[in-house]
């Protein structure tokens, strides 16, 4: 009764449903529905279409559908007489019952329970729900120095109370634009969103095979190894990878990236790094894609959750592994794959920003960190201090410091046999980044052999 179209417009996938109703046929778009919600509605329109057929109302399941669908997707259906039209009810006209209305209604977002967490906070400061038009800039300003000061506020960092402020502000810019204030109280109010260093950690190479020697099983061994060796974003981008991503004989796979898919960036294309490919190569020979299951089935099936069962399991994993618990667990396993290819020195700047899949400057803000190595290496010298450098006041070279800075070497010269760095083409490190975009088959080969490397 129902079939479901896949639909690519410039890289942005979405779906649409072609149905027969009374001899006619119809196609109805589905927004943003991703491809579990967009089975699901199938479902239910061809129960609907059944109980239309029949001259009888929905159940009561998909009645509570129906409650949750955008209004412009449930239009759709009533235009076609499908449905009922909706009533249009009046707009609240306080404030928190605004926000808590307009959250409702945005089911394409990925975490509501962010913004009603931002509400609720707004809530208790102001005691009592209060017309939106009584709300003011300074009453935000106060709302912000509360989160984070007042002692009987709920001691937020400067980040979270900004993340707050920046998610009410959002919600207000539908109350503008539905006219029930004519100025956005949220805009202009300064909020801090630098990352508090106190919550990185990373996580050495020693703590990460204890942590994956303390897995349940592969898909947590895979689920690990997916964060710390391929920096993939979990869960998003974890849950999110399919067997048939994955491309061995070239030795990378597919990254589905929802978070930078409005940006235009929703695939990225990392290397398999030798660590990540040998815990994928330990799942593939237990899942058996194309035999025991899909051979486009996703990598990980047996915890498709919410990320908060993720994070609890992986803190019970971390604390059996023996391991200091540490914050924001997935996001520094993350940072900690991007520091330690940043040290390599292996990779250009601009390839290890495409494989990761953000910019320079987020890079340098909120992914690397100096690590315990970098200190051993500023005071031991080793490898790491050029030729004719000191440690701990002797040259390296046997001469006296004055000697050895005399003997510099010439500057290397840039050109096919040479790497060029953001100096060689009197450029800063952003605009380096911008003028070196194009990655070669070259780039690839240093991540994807020689796995003792890192």
């Amino acid at each position: 009764m129902a079939s479901l179209e896949h639909v690519c417009t410039d890289g942005r996938d979405s779906f649409k449903l072609r149905i027969t109703l009374d001899r006619k046929r119809y196609k109805i778009g589905l927004g943003a529905f991703d491809e579990s919600k967009a089975i699901e509605a199938k479902e239910h329109i061809e129960h609907i279409i059944g109980r239309h057929k029949r001259n009888r109302p929905p159940s009561s399941h998909t009645s509570d559908w129906l409650d949750t669908l955008p209004a412009s997707i449930h239009d759709r259906l009533a235009a076609i007489g499908l449905v009922e039209a909706r009533k249009r009810c009046e707009l609240p006209r306080t404030v928190v019952a605004y926000m808590r209305a307009y959250i409702k209604t945005r089911t394409d977002w990925k975490k509501p329970e962010n913004y009603n967490q931002a509400v609720d906070h707004l809530r208790g400061y102001l005691k009592r729900d209060a017309p939106i038009s009584s709300l003011t800039m300074g009453d935000v300003e106060r709302w912000q120095r509360w989160m984070i000061d007042d002692s009987r506020g709920p001691k937020l960092s400067a980040n979270t109370a900004g993340q707050n402020v920046k998610r009410c502000r959002q919600i207000m810019r539908q109350a503008v634009n539905d006219g029930l204030v004519d100025r956005n109280p949220f805009e202009g109010v300064k909020i801090d969103l630098r990352s508090d260093p106190k919550k990185q950690r990373f996580i050495t190479a020693a703590e990460t095979v204890a942590i994956l020697d303390a897995c349940p099983d592969q898909e947590w061994r895979v689920i690990v190894a997916l964060a710390r060796y391929g920096g993939l974003r979990c869960p998003s981008e974890t849950l999110g990878l399919r067997w048939s991503d994955i491309n061995w004989e070239r030795g990378r796979f597919i990254v589905t990236a929802p978070k930078t898919e409005r940006y235009g960036k929703g695939e990225r294309v990392p290397p398999l790094f030798p660590e990540l490919r040998e815990e994928l190569d330990s799942l593939y020979q237990l899942a058996m894609p194309g035999v025991k299951c899909s051979a486009d089935a996703f990598v990980i099936q047996r915890y498709r959750q919410s990320e908060t069962n993720l994070r609890t399991t992986f803190g019970k994993i971390v604390k059996r592994a023996g391991v200091k618990a540490f914050p924001k667990p997935f996001v520094n396993l993350r940072s900690s794959a991007r520091t330690e290819r940043e040290r390599s020195g292996r990779h250009a700047n601009h390839v290890l920003n495409d494989w990761f899949g953000h910019s320079a400057e987020v890079a340098e803000t909120y992914y690397l960190q100096t690590t315990e190595d970098d200190y051993a290496d500023a005071i031991q010298g080793c490898p790491h201090t050029s030729a004719g450098g000191t440690c701990g006041g002797t040259s390296l070279t046997g001469r006296e410091p004055s000697q050895a800075i005399k003997s510099k070497k010439k500057p290397r010269k840039t050109g096919l046999g040479g790497a060029v760095t953001a100096c060689d083409i009197g450029k800063s490190t952003a605009e380096a980044t911008l003028f070196v975009t194009t990655l070669t088959r070259e780039a690839f080969l240093p991540a994807i052999v020689n796995a003792t490397s890192y």
